[in-house]
């Protein structure tokens, strides 16, 4: 869905995040964090993807780990083998429903 005014083309957008009551939780951020997490499997290299810090991106988790009072993942620490990092099924689930929400809004715009 787009239209022309004054020969410049305009077209819908939208921002979607998740809310408690009135109170943030959940982004484009922190899904674009997880989504590399689950990829990679690896908080360090999912913040760097991401253009994160390492610390902003463990920030990220725990804020949001709170507001849910639920765990997004589950850690190993590194070592000889290096650690590694894994979506629980609330963080899975998370990551799927906007995954899909997102994908159902896009194609809305894309409507005509």
């Amino acid at each position: 869905m787009s239209f022309s005014l004054k020969g410049k083309k305009i077209k819908p957008a939208f921002r979607l995040w998740f809310e408690i009551g009135d109170k943030y939780v959940f982004g484009e951020g922190t899904y674009s964090l997880l989504d590399e997490i689950e990829k990679k499997k690896s908080i360090s290299a999912a913040a760097k993807a991401t253009k994160m810090s390492y610390r902003h991106a463990w920030n990220l988790i725990k804020e949001v780990e709170k507001h849910l009072g639920e765990t997004l993942l589950k850690t190993q620490k590194g070592g000889k083998h290096g650690g590694k990092s894994e979506l629980t099924s609330v963080g899975l689930s998370l990551l799927t429903s906007y995954r899909r929400l997102k994908k159902k809004m896009i194609n809305v715009c894309k409507l005509e």
